[in-house]
């Protein structure tokens, strides 16, 4: 007899709601950082005009108006790639233009050092190797115009020395702001992606951890497969809810769902604090097991202290509200054969003739009474009390010696 199990769906994983934050921040940073170097552009061509250096103001208006007009239309069209490209091409492009109008690095006051934004936004919004290519073409633009202007001229223009000084110092930290906004998003979205994938483990590990025992969850993570042990003098529990169906025939899913979410959370809290590993629930029945780190006797006292709990809390369940559940337990201690079963569902299970008999004892139990085998009654070592009740017939097996669980021992 195999008892195998559905297990629950694995939570969702954040990656999707992730990549559209993502999605969504980069296209802010986009419109900020257009932002940012079309209102500068606006007030440099205003000095350039008043200078008298009319195409080099008409370039940087034009850098201006372009990126006004694809902000809208990003806006209106939801188009990022087309603020994407057409923002690396002006930034590369226009201050190059600049410069050649000015008369060189120098006069332009190293205007060009803005392209260097180009390749650092596709690093940021596109990807490393379209990076790579506006980085080429940044160094092609910078051999370009140290070609023209080779060797090196005095070429008059309309800006004084003073400002040719000032609009240095604007250039280079009017980039370096840039650049730092940008490397700055860089770092937060980096932090935050190790933070999902921190919390992503975590995630994986705690339901890992809540559908297997500590021990086989360590070696499925290091990757072992097949996971299959033979394990000896194992105590498994069967227990059932007796009157649960017909509960549930007069009551809303609701109701039925919350009332059989609650018992099994007191069950698994009981099983967690009596080190017993729950193996699955079975409709209204459900099912643990003890003695899986090797102490066959603790195991077997706890699995029947954990019978008598439960009896207990169920009977104080039904006398409170429902007064029509019950609960029926078997218990053995035998040898089973254990292991993980699945790849993209785990589930952690046990066979044997062993897991058969504490099955049909559960079911041959009366309401109210845990019926443990003769096997089991040896381990307990007069830790509790109990009443012998002969070989009792089992569905499908020979029949087996059992004892009636009645209470812990006043020795015990």
């Amino acid at each position: 007899m195999s008892h195998r199990e559905n297990p629950a769906e694995s939570p969702p994983l954040l990656a999707a709601d992730a990549s559209v934050n993502d999605a969504e921040l980069s296209h802010r940073l986009l419109v900020l950082c257009a932002t940012m170097m079309a209102i500068p552009a606006f007030f440099w061509g205003g000095i350039y005009a008043y200078f008298g250096e009319y195409r080099a103001a008409a370039i940087a208006w034009t850098f201006t108006l372009i990126s006004i007009g694809t902000l809208v239309l990003f806006r209106k069209e939801k188009g990022f790639r087309l603020l994407r490209e057409s923002q690396l091409f002006l930034t590369l492009m226009l201050p190059f233009l600049v410069m050649l109008e000015l008369g060189g690095f120098i006069n332009s006051s190293a205007v060009i050092v803005w392209s260097l934004i180009s390749p650092m936004g596709a690093l940021i919004f596109a990807n490393r190797k379209t990076a790579a290519c506006w980085f080429v073409a940044f160094i092609l633009l910078i051999l370009g115009g140290a070609a023209i202007n080779f060797p090196a001229t005095t070429t008059e223009n309309g800006l004084p020395p003073e400002l040719v000084i000032i609009l240095f110092v604007m250039n280079l930290s009017g980039v370096s702001i840039v650049a730092f906004v940008l490397l700055v998003y860089f770092v937060s979205q980096k932090e935050k992606t190790f933070a999902l994938l921190k919390e992503e483990r975590q995630r994986s590990e705690n339901l890992i951890r809540n559908m297997l025992p500590e021990a086989i969850g360590e070696r499925l993570k290091q990757g072992q497969q097949p996971i299959a042990d033979r394990l000896d003098n194992i105590t498994i529990l069967f227990a059932d809810i007796s009157g649960f169906t017909s509960y549930a025939m007069n009551r809303p899913p609701e109701e039925v769902v919350t009332l059989l979410d609650m018992i099994f959370s007191h069950f698994d809290n009981i099983a967690s604090r009596r080190g017993l590993e729950k193996i699955k629930t079975i409709g209204d029945a459900y099912m643990v097991c003890g003695g899986l780190d090797g102490d066959a006797k603790t195991g077997a006292i706890e699995a029947a202290a954990f019978a008598l709990d439960i009896l207990a809390y169920v009977k104080e369940l039904s006398e409170q509200s429902t007064g029509s559940l019950g609960l029926r337990t078997g218990i053995n201690t035998g040898s089973v054969v254990a292991g993980v079963i699945g790849h993209s569902k785990y589930s952690y299970d046990i066979w044997g003739d062993a897991v058969n008999i504490a099955a049909r004892l559960q079911q041959t139990a009366e309401t109210g009474t845990i019926l443990i085998s003769k096997t089991t009654a040896q381990l307990l070592g007069g830790e509790f009390i109990l009443e012998p009740q002969g070989e009792a017939e089992l569905k499908g097996h020979t029949p087996v010696s059992t004892y009636t669980l009645l209470s812990k021992s006043s020795d015990g």
